[in-house]
């Protein structure tokens, strides 16, 4: 357990999320009916949810001919206070 920074209450672990809307034009949902006779789903985005997560340079190059900056990522989680719902986010390796 740890102490709220704002408050002093209880801070507890989660992850972050994000919904993301995925667009109609995947071709698996292109030109699907519904179960209700004449409704065609092609025009019907779906929605998800993704982890957020953090991308960082390392300051090395990478590659054999041709050198590119190369890239960590990593998940990023949190706490949130239950008294006043503070949210502290961080990216471990």
């Amino acid at each position: 357990m740890s102490e709220c920074p704002k408050c002093g209450g209880e801070m507890i672990q989660g992850e972050a999320y994000v919904s993301v809307n995925v667009p109609a034009s995947n071709p698996m949902m292109r030109g699907m009916m519904s179960p209700m006779s004449g409704m065609n789903l092609g025009d019907v985005g779906m929605t998800q949810e993704e982890r957020i997560k953090w991308r960082e340079k390392t300051g090395e190059k990478k590659g054999f001919l041709i050198k590119s900056d190369e890239v960590r990522t990593m998940a990023v989680t949190g706490r949130r206070c239950l008294g006043c719902g503070y949210i502290e986010l961080y990216a471990r390796k």
